[in-house]
């Protein structure tokens, strides 16, 4: 006797089976298999061996309801013997669910399939959370779908998109919506999954787009609502895209069904592949909580409103909160930030330029200076006198103003005052070091008068390093035992100062002696600084032919065999020629902006220079290169004076010849938010 307790069901079913045999010679093992339901029954034997598949119901008993049943096996014959009994079992069946006596060949027979109580949409399938089977259509199984359904507008092809196959929908000339529905799934409400396909517009399409799509449905089958993801109305150039989003279940919703459509079609048709549709995981249904789908991670906060969005393929958005909640920080999908307060280790720039370019553009002020309160100098007729020393340092690519500025009280009338500006370099100055600047005015009468000396020069005029400067005085040419006092007193001080006033500017002007009987002079030269925004720009695909795939796209290095190594050109509008026709550069600056590099730590550019007038269809450049490490979404201006001259080039090119990762980046190119410019100073 064996015994089993445990909780079952009135109307459940059990198939049993074991296998006997009685000690005698003349009998062999046989097989008792049955099905029994409410109590126990003899099973019909059957032959011997193995059990039998498929397994053949038994005679049911429906007189008897139990909750906990027990199993016996008992034996009986007609003359004494001994039954050995041997691989007995029990599974217990529910009635139309799966078991061992509905399949056939493979094939789902249960009663309750066939008549609509369990459907197909109650089963999920698949390890990889993409309840779309056959997603990019190599398994065959929507090809089955379509030859059944003698669907003659949709047929899979070759050519996905970086796999075999995909799905093309051919337009309907009357321009309606054609729909292909793929397996049913069950849902609950509130539910949240995130679509997302690849799909790609014919060259002749017309229409008004594509979609995924999912169609709610109730527990009678009725339709509730539709979850579409579209795309734009878009013309056929060639390229694949993605598009992705995410639908909520509705209230009462119990099932759903993917769908992909073309929308208003009149010519052409469109290619699907890569079709996904993968439950959403979410902390919670509203209010405060976290979902994480295959895009990204978005945050709620307790009022719903999403506080971080760190998402592929749509805006990107972050706001950072206090222990208080309130909110202390963002960066929005556009990229403004703002913050309560920012430090930055390394550099920072704004518009391309590092704040240090800024900062070195503008005026440093003053470096040394020197205030006499009180005392004076006086200095004998036609006898120099030294009064005030200043040292400074001296940096030979600024402008630097000397200022001097202090009262003078002479005594008699007439004659003039001389002040004199000299350095003695990083030694000690003297009457006789080299003079850099004066001053002469004649002496007017007695009394204070005011002096005021200024030089402005680069410092290539004073020299690098240490200069020591010394003023010094006399007067001459006046009455008899003139004498000239320098004074300073509090609320009278003098001052000599030295002033940083900008970078170093080149002198440009000339003499012209200008007259009624002069020949014109000769035109001076002008210097110049201007800027120029990019007339066209694309990518080459093997260092070779234009590949149109990327638009304007500025791509650079290897990523797959598909375009092999890859480089760009960027070119400038004809005023660029024109303007540098006859001139001397001082220095040219290229700014981009690289939005992706095959690394998140960034990657390298390698800048060349070529002659190209406009876009040509095969690439070339000049062999002469500058590499320039660059950050993810980073723009900004470098100098590349060394490769770009006047006379030859008129654009810049992108090409590292180079199949390191360190080298595959995307710049953005003509007509996109950053696009690429050109700085040029120069002398003409």
């Amino acid at each position: 006797m064996v015994n089993r307790n445990g909780e079952d069901s009135p109307d459940s079913q059990h198939y049993t089976a074991c296998h006997g045999k009685t000690p005698e010679a003349s009998d062999g093992w046989v097989t008792y298999t049955g099905y029994v339901r409410g109590r126990t029954i003899a099973g019909a034997a059957a032959p011997a061996g193995d059990f039998p598949d498929p397994r053949n119901p038994a005679p049911l008993h429906t007189d008897v309801r139990f909750v906990r049943p027990m199993l016996w096996l008992n034996y009986g014959r007609g003359t004494a013997s001994v039954m050995q009994a041997d691989s007995m079992f029990v599974e217990a069946l529910r009635t139309g669910v799966v078991g061992p006596g509905n399949l056939t060949g493979g094939a789902v027979t249960t009663p309750a399939i066939a008549n609509g109580a369990i459907t197909v949409d109650k089963l999920r399938i698949g390890a990889t959370g993409n309840l779309c089977p056959d997603a990019s259509f190599e398994t065959g199984h929507v090809e089955q779908i379509i030859q059944q359904l003698q669907i003659p507008w949709a047929r899979i092809e070759a050519g996905g998109n970086r796999s075999p196959l995909a799905l093309r929908i051919d337009s309907a000339p009357t321009g309606t919506t054609r729909l292909l529905d793929f397996d049913p799934f069950p849902v609950t409400p509130g539910e949240q999954f995130w679509l997302g396909t690849d799909l790609r517009y014919a060259a002749d399409w017309a229409g008004k787009g594509a979609a995924i799509t999912l169609v709610w449905q109730d527990s009678d089958g009725n339709t509730l609502a539709q979850g579409r993801i579209p795309s734009a109305a878009e013309t056929g150039d060639g390229r694949w895209m993605r598009i992705s989003g995410s639908v909520r279940a509705p209230v009462n919703a119990v099932r759903a069904t993917i769908r992909i459509e073309t929308i208003g079609g009149t010519v052409g048709g469109v290619w699907f592949d890569k079709v996904e549709c993968r439950p959403v995981l979410s902390s919670a249904t509203d209010g405060e909580r976290a979902e994480l789908s295959p895009d990204g991670i978005r945050l709620f906060d307790k009022d719903g409103e999403q506080v971080v969005s760190l998402v592929t393929g749509q805006p990107n958005f972050l706001t950072l909160a206090s222990s208080a909640g309130r909110p202390v920080a963002s960066i929005s999908e556009e990229g403004k930030a703002g913050f309560q307060s920012l430090a930055v280790a390394e550099d920072l720039t704004w518009r391309g330029d590092s704040l240090a370019t800024f900062l070195d553009r503008m005026p440093r002020g003053i470096q040394a200076i020197n205030t006499q309160l009180g005392g004076s100098t006086t200095a004998s007729a036609d006898v120099e006198m030294g009064w005030v020393e200043l040292a400074c340092t001296i940096d030979i690519s600024r402008m630097y103003r000397i200022v001097l500025d202090a009262y003078v009280d002479p005594t008699g009338d007439g004659g003039e005052m001389v002040f004199w500006m000299r350095t003695g370099g990083p030694n000690q100055p003297t009457l006789k070091s080299r003079q850099i600047h004066s001053l002469v005015a004649p002496i007017r009468g007695e009394g204070w008068q005011r002096v005021h000396m200024e030089l402005a020069c680069p410092g290539t005029y004073l020299g690098a390093g240490t200069q020591r400067l010394l003023t010094s005085f006399m007067c001459r040419w006046g009455a008899t035992g003139q004498t000239l006092r320098v004074l300073s007193s509090d609320g009278y001080p003098s001052v000599l100062y030295v002033e940083d006033i900008g970078p170093a500017v080149p002198n440009t002007g000339g003499l012209n002696p200008a007259g009624a009987n002069q020949p014109p002079p000769k035109p001076l030269p002008t210097r110049y600084s201007k800027t120029y925004s990019a007339s066209w720009s694309g990518s080459y695909s093997n260092r070779e032919g234009y590949n149109s795939y990327y638009g304007n796209q500025m791509m650079q290095g290897y990523y797959s065999g598909t375009n092999g190594t890859q480089a760009s050109l960027v070119g400038f509008p004809s005023a660029l020629a024109a303007d540098l026709a006859g001139a001397k550069i001082e220095s040219v600056e290229l700014y981009l902006y690289f939005e992706h590099w095959y690394s998140n730590s960034g990657g390298r550019a390698v800048i060349k220079a070529h002659s190209h007038a406009s876009r040509p269809s095969a690439f070339s450049s000049d062999g002469a290169s500058i590499s320039v490490n660059w950050g993810r979404n980073e723009g900004k201006w470098v100098d590349i004076t060394r490769v770009f001259d006047e006379t030859r080039w008129r654009g810049i090119a992108l090409d590292p010849a180079n199949s390191a990762s360190t080298y595959y980046g995307r710049a953005q190119g003509v007509g996109q938010a950053n696009p690429p410019m050109l700085r040029v100073v120069y002398m003409k």
